[in-house]
């Protein structure tokens, strides 16, 4: 049986100088479909991958101890050495590390005087800019927070969702509607939709969904969410809002019209999120170019 059509590489069939099409070919390989959603990574990814893991949760260490832990009364961060020592892995991984912070806003890097932690940023209860989960975004902002599924049900793309998930008109659109609470006040409204195509088995339970979308995108679509692009304004609200944040269908609430694409740049899922004021504080870093 013959490769799948992603694993396939042209270069490996004997060249033929004769032919014209096969002169500037000298042995490279063709470009290859991406796999389909569900298929196993090539080995490049899936090392690329691991190491992202890796430098992922550094970063995310080395953010605690900035904002709670052991430099969190500090104005410098130490020498790369020393923090590579510190958290047993090697400087190239730190160095990965602290560019993210540095582009996130948290650090600002120059020679001569080294890396200081910018604490105007870090003071920060919440950015809009960083795109956490709506539940963390809360407990950031020290809220107690909870979701409620209201309902799951697939309905036919609409020229909107065809438009943001570049699907076609009539395509099946899973909807989730959800509450977020805090402190059990409802306070955001958010409505995901999922391409059903995207779902490769259909043993899924509904239980899956109950508090976070993400985990049953990885599990049973074979995709993550690694960049949104939001739209941000504001917005009067649907009788559907209206009843779930218990708010007069006078009001006009916060709008995020936000769409998740996966590695390859594919959107994979469209959020539209209704916030009401006063609960989250939102910031957004903006950095000289």
């Amino acid at each position: 049986m013959s490769p799948a059509p992603f694993l396939q590489n042209t270069a490996s069939r004997p060249r033929n100088p004769r032919n014209p099409r096969e002169k500037n070919r000298k042995g490279a390989a063709h470009f290859r479909r991406a796999p389909p959603y569900g298929c196993a990574l090539p080995r490049a990814e899936r090392a690329m991958s691991q190491a992202e893991q890796l430098s992922n949760k550094i970063t995310q260490s080395l953010l605690y101890e900035i904002r709670y832990g052991e430099f969190s009364d500090q104005d410098t961060l130490p020498p790369e050495v020393d923090l590579a020592e510190r958290f047993g892995v090697s400087r190239n991984i730190v160095r990965e590390c602290l560019t993210k912070l540095e582009r996130e806003g948290w650090i600002s890097r120059k020679r001569g005087v080294g890396t200081v932690i910018n604490r105007i940023v870090v003071r920060a209860e919440t950015r809009i800019d960083l795109n956490y989960e709506l539940l963390k975004t809360l407990e950031m902002a020290g809220h107690s927070a909870s979701s409620r599924l209201v309902s799951i049900s697939f309905v036919p793309a609409d020229a909107k969702l065809a438009q943001k998930l570049e699907i076609s008109e009539g395509d099946p659109v899973m909807r989730l509607p959800r509450v977020i609470l805090a402190n059990e006040q409802p306070c955001i409204f958010c409505i995901d939709y999922i391409p059903g195509s995207n779902i490769l088995t259909q043993d899924w339970q509904p239980e899956e969904l109950r508090y976070s979308i993400y985990p049953f995108m990885k599990k049973r679509c074979g995709c993550e969410v690694e960049i949104s692009l939001t739209e941000v304004r504001a917005m009067p609200v649907t009788e559907e809002v209206a009843q779930a944040l218990r708010v007069p269908l006078t009001s006009s609430l916060l709008f995020l019209s936000e769409v998740g694409y996966d590695f390859r740049s594919r959107p994979v899922l469209y959020s539209e999120e209704y916030m009401m004021d006063g609960i989250i504080h939102h910031m957004v870093v903006r950095k000289k170019m």
